[in-house]
Formats: structure tokens, sequence, C-alpha cells
């Protein structure tokens, strides 16, 4: 009986366990003290999709301006938001003019502007955040925060109770009308700065790989002028 009766308790205290308390500890264990700190950030690395490999390059600066290259057949893709508006340029499509981005895909980009993430600072931005329950993945028993975003999308983050890092983030998002799942898995964990970031991150869709970035470089506080982010 007694036995039983601590079972019981466990499997409560999981489930009523304050998320604000697993967030502390996340941002705790990954140094978000010290991301809060840097202006900006760096990275080069390679896009990996299909068999094929492509160079990679993103520039982030605070408040809310990125930038991604990704260099494919000797053409450059470019993604940005600037702080104001999101434009991408694809020569790929038959054109080698920056175009407006709309939707879902301006979405993307403007959140991951934000460079300490939706978690941070999330009842300021609007959003609701509670445990639902715990999940397994790769034979651990993960927590399973939902953030429930402003506009009305879901995320949920899996939080490993061991190392208090997120290996793992699934989404699901409307693409040409349909519902989609989105899985992120992040692995490859290395510290730059005093801040502990996903070196390795593939992105899946409906279960399928879709793309894996792998940084090579990552560096913080590089200058960075905002014509870089100039349509």
């Amino acid at each position: 009986l007694f036995t039983i009766m601590l079972a019981v308790f466990a499997i409560t205290t999981s489930y009523t366990q304050d998320p604000q308390e697993l967030l502390d500890k996340y941002f705790e264990t990954i140094g978000q003290e010290n991301l809060l700190k840097v202006k900006t950030l760096h990275a080069k690395g390679k896009a990996m999709q299909m068999g094929m490999e492509f160079p990679f390059e993103m520039m982030n600066k605070r408040p809310d301006k990125l930038k991604t290259v990704v260099e494919v057949q000797g053409s450059q893709i470019i993604q940005v938001h600037d702080g104001e508006s999101v434009w991408a340029i694809n020569p790929m499509s038959g054109s080698s003019e920056p175009i407006d981005v709309t939707g879902p895909e301006a979405d993307a980009l403007i959140e991951n502007a934000d460079m300490d993430g939706q978690l941070w600072n999330w009842k300021e931005k609007g959003h609701q955040l509670e445990l639902e329950g715990t999940e397994e993945v790769d034979d651990i028993e993960m927590y399973v925060l939902k953030l429930t975003k402003k506009n009305g999308n879901i995320d949920h983050y899996y939080l490993d109770p061991d190392s208090y890092l997120v290996p793992k983030m699934k989404s699901k998002v409307i693409m040409e009308g349909s519902e989609m799942e989105v899985e992120v898995i992040m692995s490859n964990f290395q510290e730059v700065n005093g801040y502990i970031m996903p070196f390795t991150v593939e992105q899946r869709m409906n279960g399928q790989s879709l793309v894996t970035i792998m940084f090579d470089e990552v560096k913080m506080d590089t200058e960075m002028d905002d014509a870089v982010f100039a349509r």
C-alpha cells in the first residue's frame, strides 16, 4: 500500500508541478542570462537536404532582425526580417528581385528573429503556458510544456528531466490550406560564451525529414550594421 501511495504521489507531482519552475531550471541550465546580454549572433554551417549539402549563414541582431542565406548551385536564397517587413530573394523561382513574404513563412521568420525564444517572457508576449504531462522520447520520460501563442498556434516543448535541455519541439502549422505537423529535433548541444545551444537542428514534417542544419561556427557580439538587413 505504501509503495502504491508513493507511485500515485510521484505521478500527481509530475502533473501538478509549476511549469514556470521547470522553465526557470531550463533557463538556468542553458545560461539564458548570458544570452540576454548578447546584441548580435552570427552563425555559419551547412544545410543538408535530400542527400545534398548547402552552405548556410545566419545573422541575428536585437531586437528583431534576422537574415538567412543558403547557397544553392551558385545562387543565394535569402530570407530577411528587417524589423518591419519580411522579404526574400529566390533565384530558383526565376527572379533575383526581393519579394514580400507573408503567411506562415513570414510568421516563422518573425518568431525566429526573437533571439530569446518564445518561452522567454511568455506572459508579456501574450502566450499561455501549461504542463500538459509527460511523454516518452528516446526511452526518456520527458515533461511536455504546451505553449499556446497569442496568434492561436500551439507549440509543444519536450524537456529532459535530467539535463533540463529541450531536445525536441513540435508544432502544427497551416501551409497552403492544410494542417501539417512540424517537429524540430535538437542535438549536439555546445556552449558559446556561457550559453548552451544545439549545433544540429533537424526539421521534420509529417514524420519526414525536411532539412538538417549543422552549425560549424557561432560568434556573438560581432559588428553587424543594419545595412545587412536592408532590402
